[in-house]
């Protein structure tokens, strides 16, 4: 059910990074490398101030347990991947993932909304260890079961601005707080779009917008485009 949910919710573009890291070689890019028209069509879209570098290694610093798995927006595919926040505010990737990455090729619309058929191209080949400025994340609520879920008016507050019940919503990620891992999210009315869905069964997912703005807990995040989160 859920994937028949998010695939048309998310296919979206963007990100990167600047600076160094102590014993670590920093290699530089911009934005994507393709040469491929296609590929480049989606880039189109691709947020200003978005780049990316490379680390040879982990930092020094990094701790596993401090990841967040979020659904990152970048090279013109919506990636499942596990991100942990630098000293400097950019985003370590140790892995990644999509759905293209499967199948090998996948169809698409170029810029004059021509149908083509798109091989898959890591945006981060032959590079374990990107790190991104500016990154564009998000992901789907986990309240299968129609649970509310508070927006809270800080990182550390227990007061509410906001509160929803509808099931797996897409939010946007603004911020996080790796001290209490919430994360400061918005909803964005393009999103709501599952209200468009005609299949039989699915009314239930017909939600009108309704704007949504806070710091949700982690508990509620899923980054899954594919099934549900445990």
């Amino acid at each position: 059910m859920k994937r028949v949910l998010l695939f048309g919710v998310l296919v979206a573009l963007l990100c990167g990074c600047d600076n160094t890291t102590a014993n670590n070689t920093e290699k530089t890019s911009t934005k994507v490398d393709s040469t491929a028209a296609a590929v480049e069509s989606f880039l189109l879209g691709q947020p200003d101030g978005t780049t990316v570098r490379y680390l040879d290694a982990l930092p020094a610093e990094y701790k596993e347990d401090d990841l967040f798995g979020l659904i990152l927006d970048y090279g013109g595919y919506s990636m499942i991947v596990s991100t942990w926040q630098m000293p400097d505010g950019d985003w370590l990737i140790t892995s990644h993932w999509c759905e293209e990455e499967d199948g090998g090729t996948y169809v698409t619309e170029d810029a004059e909304g021509n149908e083509v058929e798109v091989e898959y191209k890591d945006p981060f080949e032959g590079h374990p260890y990107p790190v991104i400025h500016n990154p564009e994340f998000s992901f789907a609520t986990r309240n299968y079961g129609g649970e509310t879920i508070n927006f809270y008016k800080a990182a550390d507050s227990q007061e509410v601005a906001c509160k929803t019940e509808y099931k797996e919503i897409s939010l946007h990620v603004l911020n996080v707080d790796p001290k209490t891992r919430r994360l400061l999210v918005q909803s964005d009315a393009k999103d709501w779009c599952w209200g468009e869905v005609e299949e039989a069964g699915q009314e239930d997912y017909r939600h009108p917008f309704v704007e949504l703005r806070g710091w949700v807990d982690e508990e509620w995040v899923c980054a899954n485009t594919v099934t549900t989160c445990p």
